[in-house]
């Protein structure tokens, strides 16, 4: 799910797993892939999934990120399937954020089916701006991950999200998955500084 021409070399890049199910998967690709990485809350012991870490508390991530002048922190939720960033400067982004720079990335590469997206009818006003500039439609699901892929399907659209952090990208895949939305995000990264 990481363009074969490209890898994560020079990156510093903080991770938190939220003590869940990316504790061991999260590390090991963006390593593989040359980035330097610090991980926080990846010691899982059954009762501390989410314990005020990962991708809905992002404020250890945040210190770490400003600490160690990392380019990009990547928060999970317990289960994998959300995705928070935080950028170099300590500010979290939230899944519309990610959603707009990942469309964007799309269109710019010409891999955005119709220059269409989905997000859902609690999608920021910001998000629609944005779009609208880009020269994105934006469409808009009901909210739940389910209803934002049954749209994809439907309508054969390659990217859709919510602000919670649910990335479906459905080339790659037909549930929202945090490491795959990460390396999206971090794929736009690289593209961008080509």
């Amino acid at each position: 799910t990481f363009p074969a021409d490209m890898d994560l070399k020079g990156l510093r890049l903080v991770l938190d797993c939220g003590n869940g199910a990316t504790y061991k998967a999260a590390p090991a690709v963006f390593k593989r892939l040359g980035a330097s990485v610090t991980t926080l809350h990846n010691t899982p012991n059954g009762l501390n999934i989410n314990a005020r870490c990962g991708s809905q508390h992002t404020e250890a991530l945040r210190e770490q990120v400003l600490a160690e002048r990392a380019d990009v922190g990547l928060a999970f939720d317990g289960d994998g399937d959300r995705l928070i960033v935080v950028d170099e400067t300590g500010v979290e982004l939230t899944g519309d954020h990610v959603l707009a720079i990942c469309a964007k990335d799309l269109k710019e590469r010409g891999k955005l089916r119709n220059n269409l997206a989905v997000g859902t009818v609690m999608s920021n006003f910001g998000l629609h701006t944005t779009m609208r500039k880009l020269g994105i439609e934006l469409a808009c699901s009901a909210v739940g991950d389910r209803y934002v892929l049954e749209m994809m399907e439907e309508k054969g659209w390659r990217i859709g999200g919510e602000n919670s952090g649910h990335i479906i990208c459905l080339d790659q895949t037909t549930t929202g998955d945090g490491i795959v939305a990460a390396l999206q995000v971090l794929t736009a990264m690289c593209s961008a500084e080509m």
